[in-house]
């Protein structure tokens, strides 16, 4: 069964918007159910970095990048600050006209920001970066490449439903992003450090994106009184807040918003998360993906409860050990199992048979899952990672994160992905097809999406180009083997196929055993 919806992307966060009467569940406001203190503050902890300055609608590139400035912190890291300016340039629309549609002084996403850690563009240190202009660039694509030094692989998604979840992410990680509604003038108490904004309120607002540092049950409900909105939360304890306006007010900065404010933490402007793991950039590891910009919707079109998903990558050159496997979900309750599919003609391997389960276990939560390979080593020059997701247990659909087009209410676009064919799989009811083939017979849809899965590989060559028996000894016994690979008359996997191709142009042929052979005549 397909689901079909119109797409209408969630508020960015620097729009006015007519205030609507949502109607909030009711949430925890204690935090006995893991021992976590009444109060608590990443401030205190050194986990934070100084309060910044926005410069118009870049609240989000603020909070964003301050939230992994606290989890680099938090985890013992020597931080610098890290650039919001280089996270603004990067998500402006593209030299091709793709990406996300906007300029350097319009608003953002939490999407845009995520996309960009998870995808290992940034962040970046300010320190890292040489003096620059922000408005001399006009792409996207021109924003400095090769300067990441941390790369996120696994972000928790957080919701009001739990504010207890919230409080044990700010405590493991040091803050996490979220948003709310910001009307300064109306729901900001005298003390110029309180902010609520009532369940009731039907003024106008603008998004705004923060970083949450730490909580206190025991601040008072008073505290929240406004003359303007004449209201006050239920209950005492509010969360700390890393704004981005300057340091001017009498908590340099910082200010406390009421548990019970009507959009913070809320699903209009999802997604709030944490940074759950990062892991050091460098040489010896890539991010296999095919895409740069993250999730940007579910893909839920199909009405299973067990479906596989497909990236097909190339490991031609010497990173072909997996480290971890990266994909982003929604189907949280369910259990998923990885494959390495192998080629046939080109495209995945239809029987499953020859597929290689290469991990498994549990989505623990929503969001981007970071699975420990244990440096599975691929056989073949090229293949494909495939997550299967099943959620019988849950009785849901099973769900995978895809980066694809978005557009407002207005029939506007607000991102146009760059996905071409030959990169994403759906397997299911016994057939592969072509993500992009799937998006046209069944949506009419030229554009489609890419699926976010991504893989750590670790560079190995502890090998040599032309031992292919891996015998340590490089002689005329090699030159046979890759005679007899070519004769199909024997099967190469692993390094003896990567020390077969000897002129490294990722095809095994006669070329290969002649050099060989040349090579073995000159030492002798």
């Amino acid at each position: 069964m397909y689901i079909m919806k119109r797409k209408i992307f969630k508020y960015p966060f620097a729009v006015l918007l007519a205030g609507a009467v949502l109607l909030a569940a009711a949430v925890p406001v204690g935090a006995a159910e893991d021992n976590l203190p009444e109060s608590y503050s990443s401030v205190e902890k050194g986990y934070v970095t100084e309060v910044k300055t926005q410069h118009g609608l870049d609240c989000w590139a603020y909070a964003s990048t301050a939230t992994m400035e606290s989890a680099l912190l938090s985890a013992g890291v020597e931080t610098d600050n890290m650039s919001p300016d280089h996270l603004n340039l990067w998500s402006v629309t593209r030299s091709n006209g793709k990406g996300w549609i906007r300029g350097l002084s319009s608003s953002g996403y939490g999407s845009c920001a995520l996309g960009y850690l998870a995808s290992w563009q940034g962040g970046v240190f300010t320190s890292d970066l040489e003096d620059y202009t922000l408005s001399d660039y006009i792409y996207g694509d021109e924003a400095p490449e090769g300067l990441v030094r941390y790369g996120v692989t696994s972000a928790r998604f957080l919701t009001k439903d739990d504010l207890t979840d919230v409080k044990r992410q700010i405590f493991r990680h040091g803050g996490i992003y979220t948003s709310l509604a910001w009307n300064q003038s109306m729901c900001m108490a005298k003390d110029s450090v309180s902010y609520y904004m009532p369940e009731n309120f039907t003024g106008s607002y603008q998004g705004h994106a923060v970083e949450l540092v730490g909580w206190d049950d025991n601040y008072p409900a008073e505290k929240f009184m406004t003359n303007l909105t004449g209201e006050k939360p239920q209950n005492n304890g509010a969360f700390l807040v890393k704004n981005s306006h300057g340091r001017s007010n009498p908590l340099g900065g910082y200010i406390w918003i009421s548990y019970e404010d009507k959009y913070l933490l809320h699903s209009r402007y999802a997604p709030s998360f944490s940074i759950e793991s990062f892991e050091e950039v460098n040489d010896s590891k890539k991010l296999l993906q095919n895409e740069i910009y993250g999730a940007t919707y579910e893909f839920d079109y199909v009405a299973e409860n067990n479906l596989i998903y497909m990236n097909h990558f190339d490991f031609t050159d010497d990173f072909f050990k997996i480290d971890k496997v990266i994909f982003k979900t929604e189907a949280q309750g369910s259990e998923y199992i990885i494959y390495f599919v192998p080629d046939e003609n080109g495209v995945p391997a239809n029987d499953k048979s020859e597929w290689t389960a290469i991990s498994s276990g549990t989505v623990d939560f929503k969001g981007y899952i970071c699975d420990d390979i244990n440096d599975f080593e691929v056989p073949y020059k090229s293949g494909s990672i495939a997550i299967e997701i099943n959620s019988t247990a849950t009785g849901k659909t099973a769900t995978l994160g895809v980066d694809e087009w978005l557009v407002d209410g207005s029939g506007d676009y607000v991102f146009i992905n760059e996905s071409v064919k030959g990169q994403s799989y759906l397997a299911h009811d016994g057939v592969i097809e072509d993500v992009l083939d799937w998006y046209k017979s069944n949506n009419n849809d030229d554009l489609g999406g890419t699926f976010i899965i991504k893989a750590i590989a670790l560079k190995s060559n502890d090998y040599i180009k032309g031992d292919v028996n891996l015998d340590g000894i490089f002689n005329i016994k090699d030159a046979t083997e890759i005679q007899r690979y070519i004769a199909h008359l024997h099967n190469l996997e692993g390094r003896a196929l990567r020390a077969a191709d000897f002129n490294g142009d990722g095809i095994i042929n006669i070329t290969d055993a002649t050099a060989v052979q040349r090579v073995l005549a000159r030492q002798n």
